[in-house]
C-alpha cells in the first residue's frame, strides 16, 4: 500500500465553526484507502481567545497527520499556510437597507458624473459637434446626447465587465483584480504579523 500524502494548503478559508480539520484547510493526493483518515483528522480546535483569524501551517498540518498515520509520507505541493477566517453565519441584508445603499451609490455616482460634464462643458461640446455636423445651432442637441448617454452606461457596463451578478467574459475586471490584489495583501500581512506573534 502506498501510504504517500501529497498536501497543498488552501491560500484562506472561511468557515463558520472552530473546529479545523485536514480538508477545511488542505486539498490532499492519496491512495483511496487513506482519503476517510484524512477525512476524520482535527487539525485544531481554535479558542475564541484566539480572535477570528488564525494562520494554519504546513507544519500543522504534517503534525496531526503524523499523530493519526506515523508511519504515513508526506509530500508538500503548493502553499504552505493557509489563512482562516472564522465567521458566523450572517443573515441576508434586509430589503430596505440594501434599498438604502443602493440609492445612496447611485446618488453619488450620478452627481460624479454630472459634476465631471459640467466641469468639462460637455453641454458646449455637444452644441458645438451639432452645429459642426448639422451646420444648424442647437441649445439641446438631444440626437448626441442621448447615443452618448446610453455609450457611458454601456461603457461602464463592459468596462466592469459585469452585469448584475454575472460576467460578460472569462476575463476578470478591473474591480476584480484590484479585490483580488487587495485580498493577497490582507493574506500576506496577516501570514506575517501571526509568524511575530509569541
Amino acid at each position: 500500500m502506498d501510504d504517500t500524502v501529497y498536501i497543498s494548503l488552501k491560500r484562506h478559508v472561511r468557515l463558520d465553526q472552530r473546529l479545523i480539520t485536514f480538508f477545511d484547510v488542505a486539498d490532499a493526493q492519496a491512495s483511496d484507502d487513506i482519503i476517510p483518515i484524512l477525512e476524520k483528522i482535527i487539525i485544531k480546535q481554535i479558542p475564541p481567545s484566539a480572535g477570528n483569524i488564525v494562520v494554519i501551517t504546513v507544519l500543522d498540518v504534517i503534525k496531526a497527520l503524523k499523530d493519526a498515520m506515523p508511519e504515513s509520507k508526506v509530500e508538500i505541493a503548493g502553499e504552505t499556510e493557509a489563512i482562516v477566517s472564522l465567521q458566523t453565519a450572517v443573515p441576508a441584508a434586509s430589503f430596505w437597507k440594501i434599498a438604502f445603499v443602493w440609492i445612496v451609490l447611485f446618488t453619488g455616482a450620478a452627481l460624479t458624473i454630472m459634476n465631471f460634464h459640467e466641469d468639462v462643458s460637455m453641454q458646449k461640446v455637444h452644441v458645438m459637434l451639432y452645429e459642426m455636423v448639422t451646420g444648424s445651432r442647437v441649445d439641446r442637441p438631444l440626437l448626441l446626447q442621448i447615443p452618448y448617454s446610453i455609450g457611458l452606461g454601456l461603457g461602464m457596463i463592459f468596462f466592469f465587465n459585469r452585469l448584475w451578478q454575472k460576467r460578460l467574459n472569462e476575463e476578470p475586471g478591473p474591480l476584480d483584480l484590484e479585490m483580488f490584489k487587495y485580498e493577497e495583501d490582507i493574506n500576506g500581512y496577516l501570514a506575517a504579523n501571526e509568524k511575530e506573534q509569541p
